[in-house]
């Protein structure tokens, strides 16, 4: 019995060191916690101006410039032309084109009509638009236009057979 109960003892202490290790750790740990100072919470959140748009300016110009530069990106993948054999990509990507004008061109007029939108943003996304109508109607040009390379080439192929 003697060894049966040294071995609980030494067990027992184990266990009650380890609990006192344990209570000094969270000790310390909540002391930490209170020397970090927390910012005293506000009653309310900052105000953020709405205007008879129902969206904030802040959005409108957001939502603006991303309307523009996926205008660019999309005028510029345009610009160097639709080759014949990729003619589905390229109504893709006047579809795009026409998606993002539409957007920029409702957010420019919220933006005039809300006051939101200075000189020189307006200006800058109305020459985005300008982008946009000039390449999407060159885009649309190449697209309907029928395709003449394959119209050359089949008559010379009818005339070398026969």
């Amino acid at each position: 019995m003697r060894m049966a109960a040294a071995s609980v003892l030494r067990r027992g202490a184990f266990c009650a060191v380890l609990i006192l290790a344990c209570v000094a750790t969270a000790q310390a740990v909540r002391a930490q916690m209170g020397s970090v100072e927390m910012p005293p919470a506000e009653d309310e959140p900052p105000t953020t101006e709405v205007r008879p748009g129902g969206a904030s300016c802040g959005t409108i110009n957001a939502r603006a410039m991303e309307a523009s530069l996926m205008i660019r990106q999309h005028a510029s993948a345009l610009s160097i032309g639709i080759d014949p054999e990729l003619r589905a990509q390229g109504m893709v990507l006047l579809a795009f084109l026409d998606q993002w004008t539409g957007r920029l061109r409702g957010l420019v007029d919220l933006g005039e009509y809300t006051d939101c939108l200075d000189d020189g943003e307006a200006e800058t996304y109305r020459r985005a638009l300008a982008t946009a109508v000039r390449v999407g109607n060159q885009a649309r040009e190449e697209l309907y236009r029928p395709f003449r390379g394959q119209q050359t080439q089949q008559p010379q192929q009818r005339n070398r057979r026969p």
